[in-house]
């Protein structure tokens, strides 16, 4: 070999060796590519992609332990948020027990999913202990401890439940105080008549031959034009509201004017209702215009129906005028005796017929239709509905 052919070899060689060092530079720098690539997917929490990117990685790389150990870490780190997202579901569907076991699946180099892990415990403890609270305030102790329980069958140690626990326990073996609930009075107001009166009969009471229509639509303000069902209506409505304020049960035979029914129907209301007082509220009226006043009216010793309860009739009657009388100062009609009042005679409960006024008077029709003059009358009956009933409490 002469010496030109010795220089040309050695300049093959070394364009040899600088191409083949070239070649594996521009390879790293395609691999820290890549690597750094693989960070971004990492730094941004796309643990499933990032498994993806290093299989693929490492499939061209198969010595890199530093590829490996990334693979193997995305792997985790997929599986540890896998466990994450189900445990959020079933979350949502209260389904605490598997909660748990799939936040078991957390690991601990998860920084964020241990964070979140810790709030999901940290609810689960809330819902179970405000259920506690609220099973045992309504006095459902055993139901209250066993939410506990099954709370604490989840964890390993929670003093502070163990220690609500014992409490609610011991809450449970104090025994109630009795609790007497005060039973409200009963009271049956029947606003008397209906828009159209029904000519059918019905019997004068129980057992009666004799027969009376079944209820009639009343008499009319010769001054106002008023009808008396509908004032009957106006007045009984500001009664009942009156008497509920008061902490009376109310109970209306009728709250509009479009009904069909009976005297007698209206009575056996109240008999049903075991009603503590049944008052009918009327108005009156008279061929003669100069009548006035208010009266009442009850049954009488001789009554053929009634005649046992005449007497505590009477003295619902008489209470009620007075105090209605006292309210208002209108003169006094009297406390009358009439066996015909057909709600009277089939009463069971004690019963008045009240007539607030003369609606064939011009002046007191014009009075009764006043909202002042209606707020005293309500007074007056409210105040001898409760003095009646107070002397009738032991």
């Amino acid at each position: 070999m002469n010496r030109k052919q010795s220089i040309s070899i050695i300049l093959f060689l070394l364009i040899f060796v600088l191409s083949a060092a070239g070649c594996g530079s521009d390879k790293r720098e395609e691999l820290n590519r890549k690597l750094q690539e693989g960070e971004v997917l990492l730094s941004e929490e796309k643990y499933d992609e990032a498994v993806i990117f290093y299989e693929g990685l490492f499939n061209a790389h198969q010595d890199s332990i530093s590829i490996m150990e990334k693979l193997d870490y995305s792997r985790v780190m997929s599986t540890s948020r896998e466990h994450l997202r189900k445990a959020q579901e079933y979350m949502e569907e209260e389904r605490y027990e598997e909660v748990y076991e799939e936040l078991n699946g957390v690991v601990s180099t998860d920084v964020k999913g241990q964070e979140r892990k810790d709030e999901i415990f940290s609810e689960i403890r809330g819902i179970y202990v405000e259920r506690a609270k609220k099973l045992s305030g309504a006095r459902l102790f055993k139901t209250a401890m066993k939410e506990l329980d099954e709370y604490l069958g989840f964890v390993q140690t929670d003093f502070e439940v163990e220690e609500m626990k014992s409490e609610i326990l011991a809450e449970s073996l104090v025994p109630l105080e009795p609790v007497v609930e005060e039973v409200k009075k009963v009271i049956v107001i029947n606003p008397g008549h209906q828009a159209v009166q029904d000519k059918e009969k019905e019997p004068m009471g129980p057992d009666s031959t004799e027969l009376k229509n079944r209820v009639s639509s009343g008499t009319r303000g010769v001054a106002t034009g008023i009808y008396e069902y509908v004032f009957n209506l106006e007045i009984s409505l500001k009664l009942r509201d009156e008497l509920v304020k008061a902490g009376y049960d109310v109970i209306m035979t009728r709250t509009t004017h479009e009904v069909s029914i009976s005297n007698r129907e209206r009575a056996l209301l109240a008999n049903e209702a075991g009603a503590d007082l049944f008052i009918s509220i009327h108005a009156n009226g008279s061929e003669d215009r100069s009548k006035q006043g208010i009266m009442t009216i009850y049954p009488s010793k001789d009554n053929p129906y009634v005649s046992e309860l005449s007497d505590e009739f009477m003295k619902l009657s008489t209470v009620l005028h007075d105090e209605m009388i006292k309210a208002t100062g209108a003169p006094s009609a009297g406390v009358k005796a009439m066996d015909n009042m057909v709600t009277l005679n089939w009463s069971e409960v004690p019963a008045t017929f009240v007539e607030l006024g003369y609606m064939s008077n011009e002046e007191e029709d014009l009075l009764l239709n006043t909202p002042e003059y209606q707020d005293k009358l309500v007074l007056g009956m409210v105040s001898g509905i409760k003095k009646y009933l107070d002397d009738k409490t032991p």
